[in-house]
């Protein structure tokens, strides 16, 4: 999985690379050359940000027309929570899977593809609601009259969890076997797992 999200982010940064390029001596000051890289100079795009012990994160970029900025902006912030959406799930799929494995095969598949699609439709509810912590920002229109948006955005660990375990505990059939606790640990440690940046 990191080769993946190491693969994506140099896909993004060759994406910036390519932006600042095509566009004039007036592009945005926000771009910042990274020292030292193996791919030759590159540059860090505006807003973005970083996974925490505490929040997934993920800067969303989108290109276009000057004249379509609104829907640049939208476009980046569905990339933006796209991006977190699938580290959140791939997480916790893991964390499900270890958690099954702890209380033991006797649990049922019923429960566990229970609490797999409960959490998975609370992701997405969550991700879906998130507003921007960065921008949008723009970089300079370019020979052809487009720019590129920047959005950034940060999830709550913490929030996922506790709207999972509150929809589990209420429900009958499932917490008669959930412990919380445990289910906790299982998914700050892969939570951990997931982040880009560690």
């Amino acid at each position: 999985m990191k080769r993946i999200l190491i693969f994506a982010a140099v896909a993004v940064m060759a994406v910036v690379v390519c932006t600042s390029c095509g566009t004039s001596k007036n592009a945005s000051s926000d771009y910042k050359p990274k020292a030292g890289s193996p791919f030759g100079e590159v540059y860090e795009a505006p807003c973005t940000e970083h996974d925490t012990d505490d929040y997934f994160a993920a800067t969303g970029i989108a290109s276009g027309s000057k004249n379509r900025m609104d829907v640049l902006q939208t476009s980046a912030l569905t990339n933006a929570q796209n991006i977190v959406r699938q580290k959140m799930k791939h997480a916790y799929k893991g964390a499900i899977d270890d958690y099954s494995n702890y209380i033991g095969n006797n649990a049922g598949s019923d429960a566990e593809a229970k609490v797999e699609r409960a959490g998975t439709q609370i992701i997405d509810a969550v991700i879906n609601n998130t507003k921007a912590t960065c921008g949008p920002k723009f970089s300079a229109v370019d020979e052809k009259g487009d720019v590129t948006c920047f959005v950034g955005i940060r999830i709550s660990n913490k929030e996922i969890v506790d709207k999972i375990i509150d929809h589990v505990s209420k429900d009958e059939e499932l917490k008669i076997r959930f412990n919380e606790q445990e289910f906790r640990k299982k998914m700050d440690a892969n939570f951990e797992k997931f982040k880009e940046n560690k």
